[in-house]
């Protein structure tokens, strides 16, 4: 014979679930890095990104909610009239454990509502371990950037027109699609990359590369007699790139008039 059902069982295992993951992931949003800095890094840890996170904390409470409901008014309903009947009739008799769990929950909540010690001490260390991921040279240009359009962050940069981005992109096969619908962090999805290290390439300089190396001292003649290719064919790879250049001229005058760094022309010239 089959054993029958049992929902206490059930809803007991459910709510240990429930509790194990709203603990863990409640850990983790306390310490996680604010929104705007998460997504423009792609920031992870256990292999779950700070939305994964927010929505398992969400959905495991709203679980834990419900199965103490049903805890409550199926498996114990019995048991707590019965409970609620002989306090009417007895009084309460833990009236000092009452108390002081009530005034606890009072200067809890005022506590925290007007943030004084020691509860605002733990909600300044979570300030602390969130600000503690950010650094200045991967801060965002504007708060969530990586929502912007190539054609908006064009726009925020004060470039003349998109097609500075766009021929950086092109040059590092990022691959795009709409400049004025699809955003960083879409681009990046695509990609598989971060909005950062697209924003990177995008404003990276010309000749802040290979410092020391030569490259940018050398001409487009220079590179034809090392690569094998006349000056026409290398002529040809920039002006399919969208790059201008003139024969005589250096790597680093062509990555300055176009806004490009040195070696991004010559890996260019290499392929």
């Amino acid at each position: 014979m089959k054993n029958k059902f049992s929902w206490r069982a059930f809803i007991s295992f459910g709510l240990t679930y429930s509790f194990v993951f709203i603990l863990i992931s409640g850990a983790m949003l306390y310490l996680a890095p604010p929104g705007r800095y998460a997504h423009w890094v792609n920031w992870s840890i256990l292999g779950f990104q700070k939305e994964e996170w927010q929505s398992i904390h969400t959905v495991f409470s709203f679980a834990f909610v419900i199965l103490s409901v049903f805890h409550l008014f199926t498996v114990n309903w019995k048991a707590f009239l019965s409970y609620l009947k002989s306090k009417k009739e007895s009084g309460l008799n833990k009236k000092r454990e009452f108390i002081i769990s009530s005034v606890l929950a009072v200067v809890f909540f005022f506590g925290i509502i007007y943030a004084v010690p020691p509860f605002q001490s733990v909600m300044d260390f979570g300030e602390y371990l969130t600000d503690s991921w950010e650094k200045v040279e991967e801060e965002p240009p504007v708060p969530h950037a990586e929502q912007l359009t190539l054609t908006e962050l064009a726009e925020q940069l004060h470039f003349n027109s998109v097609e500075r981005i766009t021929n950086k992109l092109d040059i590092h096969k990022i691959k795009y699609e709409n400049t004025d619908i699809q955003t960083l962090q879409e681009i990046a999805e695509i990609n598989e990359t971060t909005p950062l290290e697209i924003y990177n390439q995008i404003i990276s300089k010309a000749g802040n590369e290979r410092v020391g190396s030569g490259i940018g001292r050398k001409s487009i003649e220079d590179f034809a007699e090392e690569t094998g290719k006349t000056p026409d064919e290398l002529m040809k790879i920039l002006k399919e790139n969208g790059i201008k250049a003139q024969k005589g001229e250096t790597l680093r005058d062509i990555g300055e008039n176009n806004d490009i760094p040195p070696r991004d022309i010559f890996e260019l010239f290499s392929k």
